[in-house]
């Protein structure tokens, strides 16, 4: 159909005598309604895939929120731990200044303690 209308439209740019087609109306109709019958297929399709969609970003959704508590809980745990690090850390730190002052005082004044 769009073939013979480009055709027709070609011979009239091309001759410039009007030219007249004819088409039936219920073939137009009957062409249209297969063309809306397809178009509505298609939008089902969409809608179907559009819910299962939904469906699987709703599972992974939840798989996340999951995996997320999981992750804070080890981080929390991770946490911890570095504190506990850090309070060792900060005791040998402690430790050596305490030495390298007894050492320090030890070597320049060799008989303080009496």
């Amino acid at each position: 159909m769009r073939c013979l209308r480009q055709a027709a439209l070609r011979l009239l740019i091309m001759s410039q005598t009007p030219i007249t087609v004819t088409y039936s109306l219920e073939e137009v109709l009957s062409q249209i309604n297969q063309k809306l019958d397809k178009l509505q297929e298609d939008v089902t399709e969409i809608k179907i895939g559009q819910v299962k969609l939904e469906g699987k970003l709703g599972t992974l959704e939840t798989e996340l929120k999951g995996e997320i508590k999981v992750l804070e809980m080890e981080i929390q745990g991770i946490s911890k731990r570095l504190d506990t690090q850090e309070f060792i850390n900060r005791s040998v730190v402690v430790g050596f200044v305490l030495a390298i002052s007894a050492g320090a005082v030890k070597l320049f004044f060799p008989n303080f303690p009496n």
